[in-house]
């Protein structure tokens, strides 16, 4: 009898830990949970694993926070096309902690042993104190593929590689650790000077492939090829998956949740629309204002959607409603203040600094071109940075599929959800500015390795809208409702 095919069925080669000397243990046989992490915020991977555990491995194992352990499964075959052909999961970790010990029976305790990359310790660890030379690209690689003084990354788990401008960077290192120097040449380096994100780049790891540096616009377009779409779970279920959804594709939508849709006041605190640098370069005696508008910066990079989320050019009016004398009659209302463009309020960030950077151009004389004066002080690229990254912290959703082995951050993701019934039958429920394509900024696969099954549950931003907000018209407005 051939063997039931779930969605979320996982087949698993390999969880075993080995300690210091050679021991082994097999903790497919005594964990009911393992949860690996991905995000583009974080340069490495990591994960936990739960352990029930009635051998007091603790003990006789002689844990110590220095095991290693691999992980290795993958889909089911069988069920369904696969996206891409890094569809399994094969990772060895390093043990950091275990926490929340716990006893349950005389014989028995539970406890969660978490685990990072091994190159985690390594970042944390070295120190460079040297010269640099070339791009950012270039000098990131040879520090995380270093053997001696670096990651010791071997340059085949390096799969995407985008080349920085400007390519010619002397920079000195402090006796940074290389962690330091990873963020520091993230949040630098870009790939073009006018026609894309300024400092979009991130450098992050996947579970199914390896290390990325990859830009914001490169991420916008690396498309998932299936979309996912949300279908009410069946009555019999007690997985969360629907038994009458198509079976072979895990492309269902188990449960999903927006925490939040945006909070323009975080945004304007945290420069998401507008802020301003003020510079001072002690070695030219030079000064200057510069400015983030996000309507202009926005026109210049790729993006999901391709429009700002937020009405931007227009004054923000507050309107106050005007007393009704009679009931029937729509209510009326008054303009009461009328405030800046939001993405013209460069005050409500201003940033100062007054020291440059340890980055330099190649030319003999640091005086010969008054417009270079470092990297923090010749455009808006620090402040298009800060920008980003509040953004991508305003319009979120959390959504939980059948195990994807295939997935990974830094890519986009269609999810087809249900929009709510318009009271008009002839309303457009297309007319949305919300389309279905959503970036993956965060991913965690989490698997049961005594039921072989599994779930992904992805944290997808969104970035832009299919439309101006100013040229939007909803169906329901044009029909005069009214909420």
């Amino acid at each position: 009898m051939a063997e039931d095919k779930q969605q979320g069925g996982i087949n698993i080669e390999s969880i075993t830990i080995v300690n210091q000397y050679g021991d082994v243990v097999d903790l497919a046989l005594v964990s009911p949970n393992v949860r690996l992490y991905e995000s583009i915020y974080n340069k490495f991977v990591t994960g936990e694993i739960a352990v029930v555990d009635g051998l007091n491995i603790l003990k006789n194992f002689r844990f110590t926070g220095q095991e290693s352990i691999r992980i290795s499964f993958s889909q089911q075959e069988g069920l369904g096309e696969k996206a891409t052909t890094a569809d399994s999961i094969d990772k060895t970790f390093r043990v950091y902690s275990v926490t929340d010990l716990q006893r349950i029976k005389s014989s028995t305790q539970t406890y969660i042993i978490k685990i990072c990359d091994p190159r985690m310790f390594r970042a944390r660890r070295h120190r460079i104190s040297q010269t640099l030379r070339g791009s950012y690209t270039n000098m990131l690689v040879g520090i995380v593929t270093d053997e001696k003084h670096g990651l010791n990354v071997p340059k085949s788990d390096i799969d995407l590689w985008e080349e920085t401008t400007p390519d010619k960077i002397q920079f000195i290192a402090p006796n940074w650790t290389i962690a330091k120097i990873i963020d520091h040449f993230t949040s630098q380096a870009s790939i073009g000077k006018d026609t894309h994100t300024k400092n979009g780049m991130f450098f992050y790891q996947t579970l199914n492939g390896g290390f990325r540096f990859a830009s914001i616009d490169t991420m916008s377009t690396q498309e998932f090829p299936l979309e996912f779409s949300y279908i009410p779970r069946s009555a019999d279920s007690q997985t969360g998956v629907n038994l009458n959804a198509p079976q072979g594709q895990n492309t269902q939508i188990i449960q999903y949740s927006k925490p939040q849709l945006f909070d323009t006041l975080r945004g304007t605190v945290g420069g998401a629309y507008a802020s301003s640098l003020k510079s001072y370069d002690p070695l030219r005696k030079l000064e200057g204002d510069i400015i983030f508008d996000l309507e202009e910066s926005h026109a210049k990079g790729e993006h999901v959607s391709g429009h700002p989320m937020v009405m931007t050019g227009e004054n923000e009016i507050t309107f106050r409603a005007n007393t009704m004398t009679d009931p029937n009659e729509s209510p009326s209302f008054d303009e009461v203040d009328i405030d800046l463009p939001i993405n013209e309020a460069y005050e409500s960030v201003v940033l100062y600094t007054n020291t440059p950077n340890h980055d330099f151009d190649n030319s003999d004389s640091v005086g010969a071109d008054d417009t270079f004066i470092g990297d923090v002080f010749k455009d808006n690229a620090s402040l298009e940075r800060r920008a980003l990254m509040e953004n991508l912290q305003q319009h979120r959703i959390l959504v939980t599929i059948p195990v994807r082995t295939d997935l990974s951050v830094g890519t986009i993701i269609k999810l087809g959800l249900p929009q709510p019934e318009s009271q008009h039958d002839n309303s457009d429920t297309s007319d949305i500015l919300n389309d279905d394509r959503y970036l993956i900024v965060e991913h965690c696969v989490d698997v049961n390795p005594l039921t072989k099954r599994g779930v992904s549950t992805i944290e997808c931003v969104k970035q832009s809208y299919t439309k101006k907000v100013r040229d939007h018209r909803p169906a329901s407005l044009d029909q005069g409702t009214t909420t």
